[in-house]
């Protein structure tokens, strides 16, 4: 079963990499880069784009495969915390970048498959995302052919 959902995981990564980065408009991205932490350490962003234009912006996207319906109600609190906390941590090294001048601006984003069906548990994420200033985007409301 783990090593279903693990698979299932690197699948929807994928497939969310190469639907963003094809044809990016006035941006360059990356994706699995290796990112040094503030914290000490290292991690690997999943996906971040640059914009090209004068204002010269990073985003940061943390991409999940979480299947919402399947969190219990009491559970999903704290597994959006646990990905907000991912975020921040590379969040930390890009404003550390920004502070030293080589952004512009810098934002953070939590991509999920779908949103979830339980407006309680949307309402959750969303808040949470929200109290740090992070984005969430579901990519099944997306139109990636643009």
């Amino acid at each position: 079963m783990a090593v279903e959902r693990l698979a299932k995981g690197r699948a929807f990564h994928d497939t969310v990499q190469s639907a963003f980065l094809t044809d990016l408009a006035n941006a360059t991205g990356f994706k699995e880069r290796g990112w040094r932490l503030t914290a000490g350490g290292r991690g690997r962003v999943d996906l971040a784009v640059v914009t090209n234009d004068h204002e010269k912006m990073l985003i940061i996207i943390e991409i999940k495969g979480t299947d919402w319906d399947k969190i219990r109600a009491d559970r999903v609190k704290r597994n959006v915390q646990r990905h907000i906390r991912q975020l921040l941590a590379y969040l930390d090294t890009a404003i550390g970048e920004l502070e030293a001048g080589q952004w512009e601006s810098v934002a953070g984003a939590l991509l999920y498959p779908s949103r979830p069906a339980s407006a309680e548990s949307l309402a959750c994420i969303e808040a949470a995302a929200a109290e740090q200033a992070i984005m969430v985007t579901w990519y099944d409301e997306a139109d990636w052919r643009r």
